[in-house]
């Protein structure tokens, strides 16, 4: 094998392992996405419940026109709520971020590839503009993908806050409606 086929297959190896990093990327990018979507469904199902179920307007009437609770006990548990609610809405707007359509990098424009390979002298020039396609398109994708998940774990980070305060204040107006 001379040296020209050396390179040649030297150029082949790199062009199938930057395709393999590439494809990579984009699993990554579904997996975050899909992490996203269990985050959102759960998000919506407990905010939705705390809004509807345990914050109602009647209940929060009763705590103040109830004169045997002291006033700042009540006031303690409503912002407990309203803690928890702002946690878990931060959370959402995290992972609704992951979904955000940023600019991901195809590998390139199949009318413009055509036009450019016209002009190469050689398969190791083709090789060489795929394997450089690959790297930048797998280096911004990486980048896109390593955001998002930042942003679902700063989700998870919320949603954890959320969930604490929003067991504190079930204890509390509990034990608040109890009479202490």
């Amino acid at each position: 094998m001379d040296s020209k086929e050396n390179i040649k297959d030297l150029f082949i190896r790199q062009n199938e392992y930057f395709q393999y990093l590439y494809e990579q990327e984009q699993k990554r990018a579904m997996s975050i996405i899909a992490g996203a979507k269990i985050y959102i469904a759960f998000l919506v199902f407990i905010l939705g419940s705390i809004l509807l179920k345990v914050i109602s307007a009647d209940k929060i009437i009763a705590l103040f026109n109830n004169g045997s609770i002291p006033q700042w006990e009540v006031i303690l548990g409503i912002s407990l709520s309203v803690l928890s609610a702002i946690a878990l809405s931060i959370a959402l707007i995290f992972s609704i971020l992951v979904m955000k359509v940023w600019s991901y990098d195809r590998l390139c424009n199949p009318v413009e590839r055509f036009r450019d390979t016209l002009y190469m002298n050689n398969e190791i020039e083709v090789l060489s503009k795929s394997i450089s396609d690959f790297a930048v398109a797998t280096h911004r994708n990486n980048e896109i993908n390593n955001k998002r998940a930042r942003y679902l774990s700063y989700a998870l980070g919320f949603l954890l806050i959320g969930m604490v305060l929003a067991l504190i204040t079930a204890t509390t107006l509990n034990f608040i409606i109890q009479g202490g």
